[in-house]
């Protein structure tokens, strides 16, 4: 079993290697918040109270229709998107200045169609707002329908570039060049824009009482990754908050807050990387067909089309509806923090998950069980914490393979991957993450999340060290052993740390070969505790946890 359990070790770790890039900025603590509260992402530009803002008089009506040259609109004004579709088509750029106010009703949605752009830039001082037309209190999820950017990159949908969005939203082909609506392509590098600092709420409608017929708080349609998408909240979502549907978009900094349904979900062969994202529910909001933190799929049909759904989530605190493990007051239609199903291969690292009744990983069907035993999904370095019934990760019926086979085995080779569980939520530590009109998820000075993260390669793939690391004994008592693998010969330091982040063991840097190194570390004066070996280089570094007994 030992030997077993560090073969899982080195291939997830290997896995994590593999998936990382220039775009993830390394962190030593794991969820989307530095411990440094004055480095919190979220002040500044955010609403936790959209439903009684007061928001002005729209003076300019768009009524639907296309956008077919270049069109700024401006701060002076506030536009309402009244109850029609806004294309913007033939190769224009609409640009949104920053300070900028959009409101809408009913079906009015903005959608960037392929080889156009949107360019809603806006600042810390001065967010981009989309909003609900309605007044204040009189606001709910699904006043108005969305953003919508449709792209160039690959899905793995068989009707490829002619792949029709969601919703009715596709125009029909009536001929060449007819378009609008759709999208894909062979394009990854493809762009659909920039949007900074903008905030979406009270968006996101059913536009049929048919599947899939839904436009959500922002859709990504085969979007590629030129396009910059950086501090988006979506608020009060009446479907997803996030959904993508192939490309390879890169985001960061992203929000979702008391959404309806999923807040981030993936599907057709998305690729993409996600750093630093926040999921927030309120216990009164879930949709009928079940309300997930993650939810991601390969494909409706669980089919092995490629290429297959595959992005990278880091950095991510999702905040489920239970706090100290209650369940009276939440909505029944509440599932898990992360449902994977459908072959999926999806990753989470680094990450919080917290406050969900029936899962924290939830895996879904023999094809992402394989994924994830197989390293082409990674699941590592995370906190589970509140899921009622200990259940910090479960198996569907009939999803058994590589030895996985029941629930306690998942949380096993869960634990395996350096995730800590928690029996509450409160536990985690956060500042004030379920005080929902002012929350902070900045961890206190004796949060686990503090430290644990796993970024093996820095900022490159070309600077990192590290091949695998493996630490046996563990749990140790008086020694252990740490194993790793470097690339070329280096000077490696080593440091235990406690959860309060404090360095209370420190090996100096010493000279290895490059190959295979083991060295012992005496830890007879160390109390009883979790810990963290951190091992690095100038140019990277890793960490494990580590459980002390006596």
């Amino acid at each position: 079993m030992k030997r077993l359990t560090t073969c899982v070790l080195m291939l997830l770790f290997a896995s994590l290697t593999f998936a990382q890039s220039n775009f993830f900025t390394p962190t030593i603590y794991r969820g989307a918040m530095d411990p440094d509260s004055t480095k919190d992402w979220t002040k500044g530009w955010t609403n936790w109270n959209p439903a009684t803002t007061n928001y002005g008089t729209t003076n300019v009506t768009i009524n639907g229709g296309d956008i077919t040259t270049n069109t700024t609109w401006t701060k002076n004004n506030i536009y309402l998107l009244n109850d029609g579709y806004v294309y913007v088509t033939n190769g224009a750029t609409l640009t949104i200045e920053a300070g900028t106010l959009i409101r809408g009703n009913g079906k009015g949605a903005i959608i960037i169609c392929r080889g156009s752009k949107i360019y809603a830039k806006g600042t810390l001082a001065e967010p981009i707002v989309f909003t609900s037309g309605k007044g204040a209190g009189l606001r709910a999820p699904g006043d108005w329908g969305g953003i919508i950017l449709t792209g160039r990159g690959i899905h793995n949908l068989p009707q490829g570039d002619t792949a029709a969005a969601e919703g009715g939203i596709a125009k029909p082909v009536l001929g060449a060049g007819e378009t609008d609506g759709r999208h894909g392509g062979n394009n990854d590098e493809d762009s659909s824009g920039i949007m900074t600092y903008c905030r979406i709420e009270f968006a996101g409608i059913p536009l049929t009482t048919a599947a899939n017929s839904e436009i959500n708080g922002i859709t990504f349609y085969s979007v590629g990754r030129k396009t910059l998408i950086d501090h988006i909240q979506v608020s009060y979502s009446g479907d997803d908050s996030y959904e993508w549907f192939g490309g390879s978009v890169n985001c960061k900094h992203l929000i979702a807050y008391a959404g309806i349904d999923d807040d981030f979900d993936t599907d057709n062969g998305y690729k993409g990387l996600v750093q630093f994202g926040i999921g927030v529910r309120i216990p009164s909001n879930a949709d009928q067909s079940g309300s997930n933190g993650f939810e991601s799929d390969n494909d409706a049909n669980g089919s092995y089309r490629m290429p297959r759904t595959s992005a990278v989530f880091s950095n991510m605190t999702m905040v489920g509806p239970l706090y100290n493990g209650q369940t009276a007051t939440v909505n029944s239609n509440f599932q898990r923090a992360a449902h994977i199903r459908r072959n999926s291969a999806i990753s989470i690292v680094n990450s919080i998950l917290s406050g969900y009744p029936l899962a924290g990983l939830f895996i879904d069907s023999r094809a992402t069980n394989s994924h994830f035993q197989n390293g082409n999904a990674v699941f590592k370095s995370n906190v589970i914490a509140g899921i009622p019934s200990g259940w910090a990760g479960r198996l569907a019926s009939n999803s058994d393979t590589l030895g996985i086979t029941t629930s306690s085995a998942v949380v096993a080779w869960i634990l395996s991957g350096q995730t800590d569980t928690l029996k509450q939520s409160n536990e985690i530590n956060l500042t004030r993450p379920y005080l929902y009109s002012n929350p902070s998820f900045v961890p206190m000075s004796n949060s686990i999340a503090k430290s644990g993260s796993n970024f093996p390669s820095g900022t490159t793939e070309s600077h990192n060290s590290f091949n695998q690391l493996i630490i046996y004994p563990n749990p140790a008592s008086e020694r252990f052993s740490i194993s790793f693998e470097l690339k070329n010969s280096n000077s490696v330091s080593i440091e235990l740390i406690d959860l309060t982040g404090k360095i209370i063991l420190n090996r100096n840097a010493q000279n290895f070969s490059a190959g295979e190194n083991t060295t012992d570390i005496e830890i007879n004066d160390i109390p009883q505790g979790i810990y963290f070996v951190r091992i690095s280089t100038a140019e990277s570094m890793v960490s494990s946890r580590l459980v002390v007994i006596k």
